[in-house]
């Protein structure tokens, strides 16, 4: 699925995981969790990805196989690796701690396999959730 580079376009893709999930007879657990996932990341990289306000394309391909779900997704953003390493530990309350830098933490943690590379003006991300029969 391709979608264009505004907040508003990010509810096709919840939309798109879900009916994926229910035709592969995906537990909800799985496809929740990549929901959440995706939405932090398309909501980081429509935010922060582009210095212009020009139209872009973001690319969310779907796979199921050998019980992994996997998405793979493509933009033309600036180069952004999510595996490199993030700000400092945290520290201190929720209310005393700068807001951001809790993206990665989370992606990792929901996520089996976060691969990522860069294809010449692409960034592409690869999730990796293992599925667990119910």
């Amino acid at each position: 699925m391709t979608f264009g580079n505004t907040i508003a376009e990010m509810r096709k893709v919840v939309d798109f995981v879900e009916k994926f999930g229910a035709t592969h007879d995906i537990p909800k657990g799985a496809t929740d969790d990549l929901n959440l996932c995706l939405d932090e990341i398309l909501n980081n990289t429509i935010s922060y990805g582009y210095d212009d306000q020009s139209k872009h394309s973001i690319t969310v391909t779907l796979s199921v196989a050998d019980g992994w779900l996997m998405a793979k997704i493509q933009d033309d953003g600036k180069p952004f690796d999510p595996r490199a390493p993030g700000s400092a530990p945290m520290r201190g309350t929720m209310q005393s701690r700068q807001v951001g830098g809790l993206g990665r933490r989370f992606v990792k943690a929901l996520m089996d396999e976060v691969d990522y590379e860069r294809k010449r003006q692409y960034n592409v991300l690869t999730l990796k959730k293992k599925i667990v029969e119910r």
